[in-house]
């Protein structure tokens, strides 16, 4: 039995219903807009919450791609279910292929993607910047940080994504 699976026996996954499909993918193609929005205008002013914004625009247009090519739904523990999900999808070979069409077509500098990475990268530093931790909390270090996860892990993450959602 597939992870997937096993998510789905828990409830914490399911099958999109098709009479629910449009909201539910429309909710998130608008999110995670506005999240990635938000994270480039907090940038300067608040980088923190740019962290934190950025990591869900890549949390909801994650949620979007599994909603609109596999018809999956997350229901609980959405950011560790939406992480074992995208794993999981991005073992089948249809994914892979399109995924590496489109870096061949991108010109990108890294040749291989891990996309779970990313995302398990962008969940952590959201959750650094959203909870505490006895890191310093100055302005020149989170915009520093801030400024680094969007350039290298939110906007990779979000051009392959965007062209797995197109």
């Amino acid at each position: 039995m597939s992870k997937i699976q096993n998510l789905m026996q828990e409830g914490v996954t399911s099958k999109l219903v098709e009479t629910e499909k449009a909201d539910y993918t429309g909710f998130f193609r608008t999110t995670y807009k506005d999240n990635l929005a938000a994270a480039g205008d907090n940038l300067i002013k608040h980088p923190r919450w740019c962290i934190i914004a950025g990591y869900y625009a890549m949390h909801d247009i994650t949620k979007l791609f599994l909603a609109d090519k596999y018809g999956l739904k997350i229901n609980k523990r959405t950011h560790t279910a939406t992480i074992i999900a995208l794993r999981e999808v991005l073992k089948e070979k249809e994914t892979m292929d399109e995924l590496l069409e489109m870096l061949k077509e991108a010109d990108r500098i890294f040749r291989e993607v891990n996309l779970v990475k990313y995302l398990e990268k962008g969940r952590s530093e959201r959750e650094k910047a959203q909870y505490y931790t006895n890191e310093r909390l100055d302005f020149r270090t989170h915009h520093k940080k801030a400024s680094y996860f969007v350039a290298e892990i939110v906007e990779p993450f979000m051009k392959i994504m965007e062209g797995l959602v197109k």
